[in-house]
Parts: C-alpha cells; sequence; structure tokens
C-alpha cells in the first residue's frame, strides 16, 4: 500500500481538500519557505518536513495521482460540483432578472442588455473557478566569475612568444537540479547539495612576443558559467618571467650584472655583454666604480601593441683576480709607490 495514503496531505500544506492549483502553490511556497534545511541548519527534521510537504505538493498537483487519494480517502466533494452549483445560481439570476424587467420591443437592446447582464454574472461567478496562471517571477541574471592563473614562462619565450596550456578549474550549473541544490527535499546527490560542479579544461592560451612579467592575457568566456543568461567569467592569464643566470627584469627594462677589471675601472675600455638580441658592445669611462649603473636604449622588451621598447641597465663590478701573476705583483707594488689618493681620509 502506497504509504502517501496514510497522511491527510491536506492539511500538512494547511489547506482544504477543494485547493485549486493555484492555492496548492501558494500553500508549498510558504511552507518550504519555512522548513527548508538552508534555512534550518539542515537538521533531520527539517530534513524530513521539506520531504513531506514535497511529497503533498507533488501529489496533489498531479491530476491523477489527486483523484485516486481523494478516492480512497474519502474526498468526493471536487470542484465539478462547485461549478454546477455556480451555473444554477447563474440562471436563477438570469431568470429573476427576466421576470422583472418590462416587455420591450424587440429592436430596443433589451435582448443585447440581458446578453450583457447573464455574461457578467457568469463571468463573475466563473472567474473563481479559472486557473490563473502564476506569474513566475524571472531570476537575475547572475554573471559567472573570472578566473586568474599565474603562467611563468622562460626568456626566450617572452622575446618570441610562445603557447601555454593551462588546466583551469571552474564551476558550472549542477544539471541533475539545475542549481537548486534539492531534489524531492533530499540533497542532490551530483553536488552533495551546493548546486554546482567543478570541471577541468584544458585551454591553449597564446602568449604575445614582447610579453612583460606582469601582463595579463585575457581569454573571454572561459571563467566561471554565468547563471539565468548571466555572462561568462574570464580567464585571466598573469604572466611571470624566469629569472636567469644573466638577466632579471623591471617592466620592459632589462636587467644584468657585469663584471670589469680593475684595469678596465681606471683605464676605461671597450667591453662586450650579452643582450636578449645577443652580445652588444659596451663603453666603460675611466675612473669607473664598482656598483655603478649604464643604460643601453632599445635593448629590452619589447610591447607591440604600445609601441614600447625597453632599455637595458647594466651594473659594473669590479672583481679582483683569484691569483696574480708575479708581475702582476711587481706592477700593483710600483702602482702603490706612486700612488697618492688617500681615499679613507673621509673616514676619520
Amino acid at each position: 500500500m502506497k504509504e502517501y495514503l496514510n497522511k491527510d496531505l491536506y492539511e500538512i500544506l494547511d489547506i482544504t481538500s477543494d485547493a485549486d492549483e493555484v492555492q496548492i502553490k501558494s500553500a508549498y511556497r510558504k511552507m518550504a519557505r519555512k522548513y527548508h534545511p538552508d534555512v534550518n541548519n539542515n537538521t533531520q527534521e527539517s530534513i524530513e518536513k521539506f520531504k513531506e510537504i514535497t511529497e503533498a505538493y507533488e501529489i496533489l498537483l498531479d491530476v491523477n495521482r489527486r483523484k485516486e487519494y481523494d478516492l480512497l480517502r474519502g474526498y468526493t466533494r471536487r470542484k465539478t460540483e462547485n461549478t454546477e452549483t455556480n451555473r444554477t445560481q447563474a440562471h436563477k439570476a438570469y431568470s429573476s432578472v427576466s421576470k422583472d424587467k418590462p416587455k420591450q420591443k424587440k429592436n430596443d437592446g433589451t435582448k443585447d442588455s440581458f446578453s450583457k447582464i447573464f455574461n457578467n454574472i457568469m463571468d463573475g461567478l466563473f472567474q473563481s473557478e479559472q486557473p490563473h496562471k502564476e506569474q513566475k517571477k524571472k531570476p537575475k541574471p547572475e554573471n559567472g566569475r573570472n578566473i586568474n592563473f599565474t603562467v611563468s614562462i622562460k626568456l626566450e619565450e617572452a622575446i618570441n612568444g610562445t603557447t601555454r596550456t593551462v588546466n583551469v578549474l571552474h564551476t558550472e550549473k549542477c544539471p541533475k537540479c539545475e542549481g537548486r541544490k534539492f531534489i524531492n527535499g533530499a540533497k542532490c546527490p551530483m553536488c552533495k547539495g551546493t548546486g554546482e560542479i567543478s570541471i577541468h579544461k584544458r585551454i591553449n592560451v597564446k602568449i604575445p612576443a614582447g610579453v612583460k612579467k606582469g601582463s595579463k592575457i585575457r581569454v573571454a568566456n572561459e571563467g566561471d558559467k554565468g547563471y539565468n543568461g548571466g555572462k561568462n567569467g574570464d580567464l585571466f592569464l598573469t604572466i611571470e618571467i624566469e629569472d636567469n643566470r644573466l638577466f632579471k627584469f623591471d617592466g620592459l627594462n632589462v636587467l644584468c650584472e657585469i663584471p670589469i677589471t680593475p684595469y678596465e675601472a681606471a683605464l676605461g675600455a671597450t667591453i662586450e655583454i650579452p643582450s636578449v638580441s645577443g652580445n652588444i658592445s659596451m663603453k666603460i669611462p675611466p675612473l669607473t666604480t664598482s656598483g655603478q649603473k649604464f643604460r643601453i636604449s632599445g635593448q629590452g622588451l619589447k610591447d607591440e601593441k604600445k609601441g614600447k621598447t625597453g632599455d637595458e641597465i647594466v651594473t659594473v663590478k669590479i672583481e679582483m683576480p683569484k691569483d696574480l701573476s708575479d708581475r702582476e705583483k711587481e706592477l700593483y707594488e710600483e702602482l702603490k709607490k706612486h700612488s697618492t689618493q688617500k681615499i679613507r681620509e673621509n673616514l676619520k
């Protein structure tokens, strides 16, 4: 035997046995808001109550199941009886109006007047019998969230451009419960009551040549899915350029440190240094100090969109050789005898 036949479904929804579809839906919404597990901390009592009212709602809204339930439970007073009563009352009202009115000529409009009165009476009596279409409020569009991802590339890739495949985890509305979180009063088994599912997606992204550190690349519509007609979010890739043995980066500028010998610092020299486009020449002026910086224009990274190119900034560092020949020692001794510099006199 079906278990719901032992329950008073009308009492569960707090409605009468002759309630129409609109009244059933209205009662269910009211009860659902009150007993929904989400607003009752998901207690076992609220879950069971929500299942009970949902079961009552689904049975009473189904014409055939409600008819079977009413028959077995003894609810025989249905809307058809009310309709016949209303129709009888309408005919009586029409007869009463016909008797009270004096007879008129055929063309004086009396027939049309009685027809209008009768129609008005019938409309008034049967208006409540017509189920009103429930005007559902359309849920507001909700845009999907953006996803941010960091991609690390090598210097050569930043200069020449490259392609990266990223594995993005984004959320979509649960296809089983359609975001409602519950099915028949119980948590959706697919999304576990969250209304969303997580999906991995592999996306190929083209990284343009001359990209700089910290740049963001936007991939439209590859973020989380939008709901109720809302727009999908976007995927944003933040570019990191790996520092290598020679170069570091500051925006479009390339930074490097170059060692020079004591005599190159003292006398000046033209030396060969690396750059992102290959080796180039750089002039060291006489009396160069350790830590001094030199800027070489146009030897940094390129930003093709903005039409800009960075510079290479070279920091020189005076380094002593790890070992000296006898002749080098003799020359340093000679330099020591002839030097008149007092470089530490300002320390007193």
